[in-house]
């Protein structure tokens, strides 16, 4: 009797060594072409590449090739509804920057200062040791958002010996965004580059030589508020603020 299941167990394992293992079915992959209204397929292609597909994008075409699996097509589908949308219309903003010098005794012949610029001066007092604040140059300028701007300004200046030597002040923006407040704005890469004169004589004397000080920065700013950016020294009894305040238009 044990040699009869003894045989019957080595059939048992002959027929299961025959039998073919199952083999799992490869996912269904189809193909799609979209051709896009409004987005740049190349900036929205990194977005997509969460779901798992194969992409191949043509700028000059608007076109968007998609190899996935039908779910996967269909939830591409779906995002690009939201993503294919008209970009908003570009707003005007006008901007002026407001330049301060801050040292322990006060410039000469320095502009007097604006009534709306007295609250920041009174906060840079209670933060900084400088007894003394002098608006040095104001730059305004308009531009739009999304696009890039500079401007550079030679109205403001250190008096060395007896006469007025010029501050050089130059600005540059990458780019300008409303943000979804749309009172908010932000700013990308401000670049800040300031050639500042100082004396290399005696005391009383008009020889000079330009130090280069310099900022960059991205920063958010709401509509109407003045933003100190930063603060550039020149020496332990000297510096630079650098405000700022914007204004969309409507």
């Amino acid at each position: 009797m044990k040699r009869v299941w003894i045989a019957l167990l080595l059939a048992v394992l002959a027929v299961a060594q025959d039998k073919p293992k199952e083999q799992k079915d490869e996912p269904k992959l189809v193909q799609r072409l979209f051709i896009l209204k409004y987005a740049d397929p190349s900036q929205i292609e990194g977005m997509l590449r969460v779901f798992t597909s194969s992409l191949t994008t043509n700028k000059e075409m608007h076109a968007l090739a998609v190899t996935g699996t039908p779910e996967t097509i269909a939830t591409i589908e779906d995002a690009l509804k939201r993503l294919d949308v008209p970009a908003a219309a570009p707003k005007d903003i006008d901007m002026t920057v407001f330049l301060l010098s801050a040292a322990d005794a006060p410039a000469t012949a320095a502009p007097p200062m604006p009534k709306d610029l007295e609250p920041v001066v009174t906060q840079l007092k209670n933060t900084f040791p400088f007894k003394n604040y002098d608006l040095l140059d104001v730059l305004t300028f308009r531009t739009r958002t999304g696009q890039q701007v500079s401007t550079t300004s030679s109205g403001g200046s250190f008096q060395i010996g007896n006469r007025n030597v010029a501050v050089i002040t130059s600005l540059r923006i990458n780019s300008i965004s409303v943000q979804g407040d749309g009172g908010t704005l932000r700013v990308d890469r401000l670049n800040t580059s300031i050639r500042v004169p100082q004396p290399t004589g005696a005391p009383g004397d008009t020889q000079f030589q330009y130090y280069d000080l310099g900022m960059q920065t991205d920063l958010d700013i709401k509509e109407g508020q003045k933003v100190v950016v930063g603060r550039l020294g020149i020496s332990h009894d000297k510096a630079l603020f650098l405000v700022m305040t914007a204004k969309i238009l409507q």
